[in-house]
């Protein structure tokens, strides 16, 4: 990667919390989101948990009349992106539009809205379906929004994929920057709990069954979700949003913006194997200095992600692990921007989270290092990893500011 690109923001809407100070204090102090859900009827079913989002105001936010009928998952990308830009130190209203660019990762996006649209449309006819709802039903209204919201003028993109989708953002982020006059890039990914996607989950077996969930102090697993575990039974279903502000480095320092970390590489595959992952983490000397940022979600992809990452760094030592989903849920094309988000704070703070996994876990993982309490340690490099549950991924490396 010839030209340097960092991260000098980042807005989170997240189930464990509203903000990067909320959303960070509850990945240090273990205090998850995950609890019954009451946005739809989970009554008979085998699962009833999820990361859901509650007293969630946009208009404490972004008080923007435009927005208010907007879906959850255009509202949570809004909101994180303001606070990402705030975050940036950066004030929308006085930037070059035309400088500026917006990649948004999305897996089901509104899909409530598009079953409502859809609904009207095959029972009562096309004079019956609402135009309000059809521009929020489709898959880029949360890119849309966010670039009307912040007078976003250059290159917009939606990514649409599984749960790697946002960390495909940010690789698909520094090609259009590279290829464009683009001095910034927003990009995130966005995600809302519906019961249709909940049950699709539910019926292939794919959600971890039961009616509550636990984690006691220092991150010691209890009912939910147990990602890299020997008796991992599937993931619990989250919703939320995370933005991050991409810019050149040159132009960071110049502005002496605080910088969180520098993206040293990303390496994507549809398909990820032992074999076509050689060489994501070569320039990582000693992993004494690594911090672990994992996608793993109590799923048959666990040990596929554990094996990758134990060929390719288990011979320079052993790095701290870490994992975000038994605090916020699967929240899919969010998960890895959330992923890269607590890495890049891990970075510029020195400070890394207790881990949430120690407890009857694969072979394949067992070679790392597990803290049961939070450590000041001056880490040098992060790595996010996320694979998919078709198999696709992205490994994302994140270098410390010197």
């Amino acid at each position: 990667m010839s030209e340097e690109f960092v991260i000098t923001g980042i807005g989170v809407v997240s189930p464990a919390g509203i903000g990067k100070e909320a959303f960070w204090d509850s990945l240090i102090n273990c205090k998850a989101g995950i609890k019954d859900i009451r946005c739809f009827d989970t009554k008979n079913k085998k699962s009833r948990l999820g990361g859901e989002i509650r007293d969630f105001d946009l208009d404490a936010v972004l008080p923007d009349k435009r927005f208010r009928r907007a879906a959850n998952v255009s509202k949570y990308c809004l909101a994180s992106a303001k606070f990402a830009i705030d975050d940036a130190g950066l004030d929308s209203t006085k930037w070059d539009g035309t400088k500026v660019g917006l990649v948004v990762g999305v897996t089901h996006s509104a899909i409530n809205y598009s079953r409502e649209f859809h609904a009207a449309l095959v029972k009562e006819g096309p004079l019956s379906a609402s135009p309000m709802i059809f521009s929020d039903s489709v898959l880029n209204a949360p890119a849309g929004n966010t670039s009307i919201a912040f007078n976003v003028k250059g290159a917009t993109h939606t990514i649409v994929g599984g749960v790697p989708a946002g960390l495909h953002a940010i690789s698909y982020a520094i090609k259009i920057m590279k290829m464009s006059n683009l001095d910034m890039c927003l990009v995130g990914g966005a995600e809302e709990l519906d019961s249709l996607v909940f049950d699709t989950y539910s019926r292939f077996g794919l959600l971890s069954p039961g009616d509550r969930f636990q984690i006691y102090p220092q991150g010691e697993q209890g009912e939910g979700m147990k990602p890299f575990a020997i008796d991992r039974n599937g993931f619990v279903i989250g919703e939320g949003a995370c933005v991050l502000m991409l810019e050149k480095k040159k132009a960071a320092i110049e502005r002496k913006a605080t910088i969180y970390a520098a993206i040293s590489s990303i390496h994507t595959a549809m398909s990820l194997t032992t074999e076509n992952c050689s060489g994501i983490c070569n320039d990582i000397p000693d992993a004494a200095g690594i911090y672990l940022s994992t996608g793993a979600n109590g799923t048959a992809n666990d040990s596929t992600e554990a094996k990758i990452l134990k060929k390719e760094i288990a011979k320079n030592g052993k790095p701290y692990i870490g994992n975000i989903k038994p605090i916020v849920g699967e929240c899919f094309a969010a998960s890895g921007i959330m992923q890269a988000a607590s890495a890049a704070i891990v970075l510029c703070k020195g400070v890394i989270p207790p881990s949430t996994i120690r407890h009857n876990l694969i072979p394949e993982i067992q070679w790392v290092r597990f803290n049961r309490f939070e450590e000041k340690v001056k880490i040098k490099t992060a790595i996010v990893s996320s694979i998919g549950l078709e198999g696709e991924g992205s490994f994302l490396t994140l270098k410390r500011q010197t």
